[in-house]
């Protein structure tokens, strides 16, 4: 088959992408995947044919941007810089289609993969990282400070979730899509991030159920597979630096904001003095140095970048900002987490690690000594490490989600070729999945 999978987003919304790619090569698939350009290194090494309509001007643009993790703020920058590259996104796709053997597959974001499956056809599978890409009015996701939603019951949570789509996501990135549409001979559409964003074909999610079991206000067609993560190149291992310092002394904390946080000086200033108050050492890890102090005290060490599953054996607990990514990762080593969550996914994928009694949370610009009573609480509570070991040996003996997530695209390439029905007018909310 003739696979473009189209990975929006940081490392961590790239690298689960990579991962179902090299499976799908291994089967014999032709994969091509599409990310920004700064991931381009990232997905040759890994052998994937890679491709971007989001070059690496537009990323540094829009990392620079001061309230990209902003709790409210975020989205509308999020999406707006988004949807201004749909149509150009949209035509590097359409280059690589062939003829009745192309599959794509698309993250959560990837709007210029939904208008190719409604103009030409294309089977699409929709891939979801986290539960939070779900408007679900019985399993509200926390999102940013709207903890609240929760206590509603679901009439008044879909109603919520009714009003911030009509009043902010539709008429933000309705009026980037409403022109390509319209030169597509699209009709006009509504609910974008509620419904239309998911693929009418398949939608995959990529966590265990035990992380958020399917619920009725899903799309009808999801399937929870478990956590595709990215595993270290064949012989790669940890630098002679971070080695050094690992064999040193005790196992240290992790501590990292995100590939993509470029603003998170205030987060290393409280994870170092949270591990300093403790006693603790620490690994701190961004790609951006500027963020951390000049000279580092004795008991830290800095690294650009270091795969996760080679690091997480050696570590005692991640301090990070609750991207999915890291979360899987440390939930594979049965390390304890302490997130202190942004924006986006980052609240609810903490507050679910917290049910499962695996993690605490700390607001990012609390106190520091809030910080460090959140960090001695985790290590200190009992039930912790037995609740992070069970986890992990749970994820040891499930069967590899790449693949699984690599069989439903598969079965839906197999499946009986047939054309995306016309484009129906959406605007009196039509949806093949609705809430």
């Amino acid at each position: 088959m003739n696979i473009l999978i189209v990975a929006v987003g940081s490392a961590g919304d790239v690298y689960p992408f990579i991962a179902i790619g090299q499976e799908l090569k291994r089967r014999g698939h032709d994969v091509k995947l599409f990310a920004a350009a700064p991931f381009q290194s990232k997905v040759e090494n890994a052998g994937l044919a890679f491709h971007s309509g989001f070059s690496q001007t537009h990323f540094d643009a829009l990392v620079a941007e001061t309230e990209l993790w902003h709790p409210r703020k975020g989205l509308p920058i999020m999406l707006k810089s988004l949807g201004a590259q749909t149509r150009a996104g949209y035509a590097l796709l359409l280059e690589h289609i062939r003829a009745d053997d192309t599959v794509l597959v698309g993250s959560s974001l990837a709007f210029p993969a939904r208008l190719l499956q409604e103009s030409h056809g294309v089977k699409l599978a929709t891939v979801h990282l986290a539960p939070a890409c779900f408007f679900s009015a019985s399993d509200p996701a926390l999102h940013g400070d709207m903890a609240w939603l929760r206590a509603l019951p679901a009439w008044a949570v879909r109603a919520v979730f009714n009003l911030l789509e009509r009043t902010l996501i539709d008429p933000l990135v309705g009026a980037q899509l409403a022109p390509v549409r319209a030169e597509l001979g699209l009709a006009p559409v509504r609910h974008i991030m509620g419904r239309w964003l998911h693929s009418p074909q398949r939608v995959i999610c990529a966590w265990p159920a035990w992380f958020a079991a399917p619920k009725a206000d899903w799309p009808a067609n999801a399937v929870c597979t478990g956590f595709p993560r990215l595993a270290a190149a064949p012989g790669q291992a940890l630098g002679d630096a971070l080695q050094r310092f690992l064999d040193a002394g005790p196992a240290p904390l992790a501590a990292t904001p995100g590939s993509a946080m470029a603003h998170g000086r205030l987060f290393f200033q409280r994870a170092i003095g949270a591990a300093a108050a403790l006693g603790l050492r620490v690994v701190l890890v961004t790609p951006y140095r500027e963020q951390l102090p000049e000279v580092l005290p004795p008991f830290a060490h800095y690294e650009a970048y270091v795969p996760f599953d080679l690091l997480a054996p050696r570590v005692a607990a991640f301090i990070h900002h609750g991207g999915i990514g890291t979360c899987a990762n440390a939930l594979a080593a049965g390390k304890p987490q302490l997130i202190a969550p942004f924006a986006y996914d980052q609240p609810d994928n903490a507050a679910r690690l917290r049910r499962l009694g695996v993690a605490a949370s700390v607001a990012p610009r609390a106190p520091l000594e809030t910080w460090t009573r959140a960090l001695a609480g985790l290590l200190n509570q009992p039930g912790t490490p037995a609740a992070c070991r069970a986890i992990a040996a749970r994820m040891a003996r499930e069967p590899c989600a790449a693949a699984h997530i690599a069989d439903l695209i598969e079965e839906l390439g197999n499946a009986a070729h047939h054309a995306t029905p016309p484009a129906r007018d959406t605007t009196k909310g039509a949806s093949a999945h609705a809430s």
